[in-house]
């Protein structure tokens, strides 16, 4: 979920539960409510310390850190507002846990819980950055806009208000069905990943079988026909299965390509043998984030690599 929609996310939730206690604390809730996605600024920090933790959707995204950095910016708020330390923190724990929340629903995994566990988590209901969620979000704030400066009535925005909160809870409710429904009815080499929009859906199927590396990616929807997207049979020799093997290794050693699921397409050239690696958490209209590893065949090593977005290739 992107940073504009945390933050709407969270107003929304402060004006829906906390209105009738206290406004005092609802900038700083919102605050909490993105605080998460501020590790960007802190990604820089990888060239003297050596942690995935430190990339974005990292350490970042854990309950845990959560409860520790909301006590420290709690301490320093409540020093300068002479406001409640225990009530910010409460906030701060809240807020901040409900962006975790929101971000184990898409389909990048987080380290929820480091560090006490380094295992990695993600419902997959949605897409990561969501450009529907992240419109609807736009609309939401447009419209109370547009009522302020028309006719600032204050059961106008109440209900603007239920409405949105009616809409995101059958959305995600929608979402959240439909994956588990999906994934009730789907076979050991078939993994679902949502669509932009609620209605669609991609079910991508994987087979190796020896030499044979069989893949089919398929677009469905709830009222529609399907639409193949990509199908694909490539018979490798042993050598060629070697540098695919390596490929993946590689393709590990890279902290967010590890969370990924990958769609391997091959090129042969004289004496190189590439293995482009599509990755489907990111894929938008058929395009998507790839990387592509170039194997000297007389080396047996890895000559070059290079990263792209793109059409998935036929």
């Amino acid at each position: 979920m992107d940073f504009f929609t945390h933050s709407i996310f969270g107003a929304l939730m402060y004006i829906l539960f906390l209105k009738e206690v206290t406004f005092d604390y609802f900038y700083l809730a919102i605050f909490f409510a993105f605080l998460p996605d501020l590790d960007i600024f802190i990604m820089p920090l990888k060239r003297f310390f050596k942690s995935n933790y430190l990339d974005h959707r990292g350490g970042s995204h854990s309950y845990v850190i959560g409860i520790i950095l909301s006590a420290i910016i709690s301490v320093i708020y409540s020093s300068l507002t002479q406001k409640s330390f225990l009530i910010a923190w409460i906030i701060g724990m809240v807020f901040y846990g409900i962006h975790i929340s929101l971000d184990l629903l898409t389909t990048t995994k987080i380290p929820c819980f480091y560090p006490i566990s380094k295992n990695e988590y993600c419902f997959n209901v949605e897409k990561a950055g969501s450009s529907f969620t992240f419109l609807t979000s736009w609309i939401f704030l447009i419209i109370n806009l547009l009522i302020y400066n028309i006719s600032p009535e204050l059961f106008l925005f109440v209900m603007v208000i239920n409405i949105y909160t009616y809409f995101t809870l059958i959305y995600y409710l929608f979402r959240i069905v439909t994956k588990i429904w999906i994934n009730l009815h789907l076979k050991d080499n078939q993994k679902y990943f949502p669509g932009v929009l609620p209605f669609f859906y991609i079910i991508f199927e994987s087979e190796i079988v020896h030499n044979g590396i069989s893949l089919r990616l398929e677009k469905k929807s709830h009222f529609s026909k399907s639409k193949l997207l990509y199908k694909n049979k490539a018979i490798l020799d042993s050598e060629e299965m070697v540098f695919f093997k390596k490929g993946i290794e590689l393709c590990k050693e890279h902290y967010y390509y590890a969370k990924w699921t990958i769609l391997p397409i091959f090129f042969r050239n004289k004496g190189v043998f590439s293995v482009r690696f599509y990755f489907l958490e990111t894929m938008i209209h058929g395009r998507t984030n790839y990387i592509q590893y170039d194997f000297d065949t007389f080396t047996q090593k890895a000559a070059d690599f290079n990263r792209g977005y793109g059409r998935i290739l036929s």
